[in-house]
Parts: structure tokens; C-alpha cells; sequence
């Protein structure tokens, strides 16, 4: 699957960019809001949200008139809060993310979406007197879909809200019949260089 991904990804940035019209390189950052969504035996449950933060950089490759690809690359913290024994417990999963996006702008609105992978960098689990690395029950990799809209002024200043949904079950070596998925809600800004 990752390899595939990577294929795909790099042959369609290297056709576009020979080809494109446009180029735009830029900075972003902003909120992440995010949940585990456990599914299995019929039934599906969502744990309660937390909030973590995001920082990358982004291009913006125009291919035709009003369309672009836009690759980026962002450090991104994802998660949930638990409840063990009255103990609040905030999972932290890190990753670097690398969404490959199509991208429809106009007038400064965009609206974006496409495949996302991401590599797991760190997982912890922190709470009151409690701080434990749990990387090893994770998968080293994830594939999301994003789904998104932003807009950007002549200035180059913006602001993004996207989302995230999980496609791949994160916990390795998974045997317990349910499947464990990232959701996440992004809301941040961006500034936009021309090159």
C-alpha cells in the first residue's frame, strides 16, 4: 500500500509539475481536534475528543485553470481522552503527514481532498502521575481521506478547516475484532509565497 501510494503520488507531481502554470509554496499551521472511532460486532463508539496541533509547509501546483495538485508535509498531533478507573488519560499520537490533494480555487476560495499517509513518530499515554510510551502497539503507518476548504487573500494570508477520517486500523497485531481509527478536525491558517 505504501508503495503504491508513493508511486502514484510521485508520478502525478512529476507530470504536473512539467506542466504547471502556477507555482505556490507556503507555511501552515493550526488545531487539531481529534478522536479514536472504535468499530466492531455491529457497533461503533468514538472516544472524547482532544486537542492537539499541527505545523508543515504545502505546495500549490496549477495544472489547468482553476485546478492544482497540492502535496504538503506537516507535523501533526493526533489522539483521544480516556477514562480508566476515574483516571483521565490523554492519548498523544505523532505523526508526520504527507496528504497528495486536489485542489479547485477560485476567486481565493479552494476546496480540497484526497489521500493522506502518515508515519507514526511517537505514542504516549499521560495522565495524573502516569506517562507511558505505547509506540509498540501502534502501526508505524496510516492511510486517511481529507476532506477540506479554505481561503486565501491577496495577501497571501488564509485559514484552512478540514477533515480527516481514517481508513486503516492503527493497532498492530490487532486480534480483538475491532478496528481502531483516527478522526480528526483541523482548523488553522496558512501564508501562501508566490514562487
Amino acid at each position: 500500500m505504501k508503495k503504491l501510494f508513493f508511486a502514484i503520488s510521485f508520478y502525478a507531481v512529476s507530470i504536473v509539475t512539467v506542466k504547471a502554470q502556477n507555482h505556490y509554496f507556503g507555511l501552515k499551521g493550526g488545531l487539531n481536534s481529534s478522536s479514536l472511532k472504535t468499530s466492531g460486532g455491529g457497533a461503533t463508539f468514538t472516544s472524547d475528543s482532544k486537542i492537539g496541533f499541527y505545523a508543515g509547509a504545502f505546495a500549490q501546483i496549477g495544472v489547468a485553470q482553476n485546478f492544482a495538485v497540492q502535496p504538503e508535509i506537516m507535523y501533526s498531533l493526533l489522539g483521544a481522552r480516556y477514562k480508566f478507573s476515574n483516571v483521565s488519560v490523554n492519548r498523544n499520537l505523532s505523526y508526520v503527514s504527507v496528504p497528495v490533494l486536489a485542489s479547485y480555487i477560485k476567486d481565493g476560495l479552494s476546496i480540497v481532498a484526497g489521500p493522506q499517509i502518515s508515519f507514526l513518530v511517537a505514542a504516549r499515554d499521560k495522565g495524573t502521575n502516569i506517562s507511558t510510551d505505547v509506540k509498540s502497539q501502534f502501526k508505524t503507518t496510516e492511510i486517511a481521506g481529507v476532506i477540506g476548504a479554505g481561503y486565501t487573500t491577496l495577501g497571501g494570508f488564509g485559514f484552512d478547516a478540514r477533515y480527516q477520517l481514517g481508513l486503516t486500523d492503527i493497532v498492530k497485531d490487532n486480534s480483538s475484532g475491532y478496528k481502531f481509527k483516527n478522526n480528526n478536525f483541523q482548523f488553522g491558517v496558512h501564508y501562501m509565497l508566490h514562487h
